[in-house]
């Protein structure tokens, strides 16, 4: 192995090495390892070799998870990488916080809609990582509330991820929208109780979303909140 591959896996092995890679990203390490650009065929040769051996996983063209640091690159990391500005939640964060009691078999993000840019691309995303699904919300509550309340800092601290209580509003604003498909959780797939309510509370108000909240919490009320939201929106 040549001296600028071992710096690299070094570099990469590092607990604040990026759990994701872009090409652009590789190139440039290796050749600060090396001390010159490192020619592309060397580069991707040793590229499909940590590939051989699960230390590289790739996404998708020109784009990997680092299986070099411990703990290893997650597939919801590449989020960010395959939609600009794009916050795991929904269905993701909430089985990663541990309160879902049905995981996902797809990596669920939203994406901030601006009203005077063009709209990103939603839907499904296909990678040799897993199947992630994007979707739109305004960027005035895609950014509501203190980050300390709407991001999970603690648990991911490497990439963006919605907290439990904001993935949990995330979803019940998505429902109650008459230009989205998703419906709302059921009520018992969700441990509420295991949540904090005040941030919850807090992130509702600054989201406008609180009486849809409780009719959600008091089922019976549920349908009759989509309704009216809809006629709102």
């Amino acid at each position: 192995m040549k001296a600028w591959q071992i710096a690299l896996e070094r570099q990469l092995s590092a607990a604040e090495a990026p759990g994701v890679l872009t090409l652009g990203a590789l190139a440039r390490a290796a050749a600060m390892n090396r001390g010159a650009p490192v020619e592309d065929s060397s580069l991707h040769h040793w590229i499909k070799s940590a590939i051989a051996t699960d230390r590289l996983r790739r996404v998708q063209r020109g784009l990997y998870l680092n299986g070099f640091r411990s703990p290893p690159g997650r597939a919801a990391e590449a989020a960010g990488h395959l939609r600009r500005d794009a916050i795991v939640s929904l269905h993701t964060a909430l089985a990663d916080a541990g309160v879902l009691n049905n995981p996902p078999t797809i990596i669920t993000a939203v994406v901030p809609i601006d009203k005077r840019a063009s709209a990103p691309t939603l839907g499904t995303v296909r990678t040799e990582v897993g199947i992630f699904s994007f979707r739109g919300l305004p960027r005035r509550l895609l950014e509501a509330g203190d980050a300390g309340d709407r991001l999970d800092l603690t648990g991911h601290p490497n990439f963006p991820c919605a907290s439990a209580e904001k993935a949990l509003l995330d979803w019940l604003y998505l429902a109650a929208s008459p230009r989205s498909n998703l419906a709302a959780p059921a009520r018992h797939d969700v441990d509420v109780d295991a949540m904090d309510t005040r941030k919850l509370r807090r992130l509702a108000r600054t989201m406008n979303l609180h009486a849809i909240l409780d009719s959600w919490l008091l089922p019976g009320r549920h349908a009759r909140a989509v309704r009216m939201a809809g006629r709102r929106r």
